[in-house]
């Protein structure tokens, strides 16, 4: 009986930690909503009411920043992104807005750090690199900033042969509309590169 008392209360303690966690991603929902809607301070209202409420919860301080980065508040979006990666150093949205946050304010040996140590968790993936390269280039590391920039370039290979490989599919079902979408896409990538 001692047992199941404590399997009951355990059941119970959980089932208020999510019922608690599903409370947040709603309220965060609706955050994101109203800034998807056009309604900046609106979310940004509710998701400072949510990070008071629950600050290991870091979705919010993550849209929190991106949102206040793109509306030009960039103390308050380096607060919130430096929160994130406080609690999630590797925290990939946080570590790219961080970086675009630091090129914006011309901190470009603090982008380039953050995108190189971006790079070290998420080697080749192209924002990253993109962001390395823009930090390189606003320092006057021309060398540095082209072969970074070629490696991120690199991937439009990649990308015009996902585009072939998923009209391929299209066609197998018939579905010709997104059939000719796909290869448009890959045909322009392609086209692109050879006229470069």
């Amino acid at each position: 009986m001692k047992y199941l008392k404590v399997i009951l209360l355990a059941v119970l303690l959980i089932s208020c930690h999510n019922a608690h966690k599903s409370r947040d991603y709603q309220a965060f929902s609706v955050a994101k909503d109203l800034y998807l809607q056009g309604d900046s301070q609106g979310a940004l209202e509710k998701l400072e009411s949510l990070e008071k409420e629950n600050p290991s919860y870091l979705l919010p301080f993550n849209l929190d920043g991106r949102i206040s980065l793109f509306t030009g508040q960039y103390e308050r979006a380096e607060e919130k992104l430096t929160h994130v990666l406080k609690h999630s150093p590797l925290d990939f949205e946080a570590i790219r807005w961080m970086a675009n946050l630091y090129l914006l304010t011309k901190q470009y040996e603090k982008s380039e750090k953050l995108a190189s140590i971006a790079l070290e968790k998420y080697p080749e993936e192209p924002r990253f690199l993109l962001l390395l390269a823009a930090s390189y280039k606003a320092q006057g590391k021309v060398k540095e900033a082209v072969v970074t920039y070629h490696r991120a370039y690199l991937f439009e290979v990649e990308l015009a042969y996902a585009h072939y490989e998923m009209a391929q599919l299209y066609s197998q079902f018939g579905l010709e509309k997104e059939y000719k979408e796909q290869i448009e896409r890959a045909s322009a990538l392609s086209e692109r590169r050879i006229h470069e």
